[in-house]
């Protein structure tokens, strides 16, 4: 009876062991991904700053009219159509073109900051994990590749299960789950 005890605590141990150690496998993983993603983002924004007239001047008020569709340029292999800034969480990061989502970036889903409808996306985890922390009247600007700056006022935040419930300006959002995205609605500044 005692040696069967003590199989089992011992089993019991080694199972625990092995799940803590590959829990901590994982998180180590997911660290290294972040910041080597992280690192890529830095680098993009880098040249973006070199190349794109006036990112990261706040103007206060949007400037020119952009080209629609959107242009991107490439940039250490990646396709990216603007930069998008919102003050309020500190955040600065490099938008891929369509279909090109990475880590530490944001994606251009649709729609354009010219027509309107612009959906931009992002990983709830990593690059939108503090976009909870919006509030009304937070500015946030978007900046494309010919330095046109469109600037925008947050308005709401939602959980959208079909686009068509959302008619803002800019939509910033990430997907809660396979059927519901979290979305920062904003309208055109003033």
């Amino acid at each position: 009876m005692r040696r069967t005890t003590h199989r089992k605590r011992r089993w019991i141990f080694i199972v625990i062991t092995l799940i803590v150690v590959a829990g901590l496998a994982f998180a180590g993983a997911r660290y290294y991904q972040i910041t080597q993603s992280a690192s890529s983002a830095d680098r993009v924004l880098n040249t973006m700053k070199k190349v794109v007239p006036g990112l990261g001047v706040d103007t206060g008020e949007s400037a020119g009219i952009g080209r629609d569709p959107l242009v991107a340029m490439e940039i250490d292999d990646t396709d990216i159509v603007g930069c998008l800034e919102v003050p309020s969480l500190d955040m600065m990061v490099p938008v891929t073109d369509k279909k090109q989502e990475k880590t530490g970036f944001v994606t251009w889903l649709d729609g354009s900051p010219v027509q309107g409808q612009f959906r931009l996306i992002g990983d709830r985890l990593d690059v939108f994990q503090k976009l909870t922390k919006t509030r009304p009247g937070d500015r946030v600007a978007f900046t494309d590749m010919d330095g046109v700056r469109y600037e925008y006022e947050v308005t709401t935040q939602l959980h959208l299960k079909n686009w068509d419930e959302g008619k803002y300006d800019l939509m910033l959002c990430y997907d809660v789950d396979d059927q519901t995205r979290f979305v920062v609605g904003c309208t055109k500044g003033l």
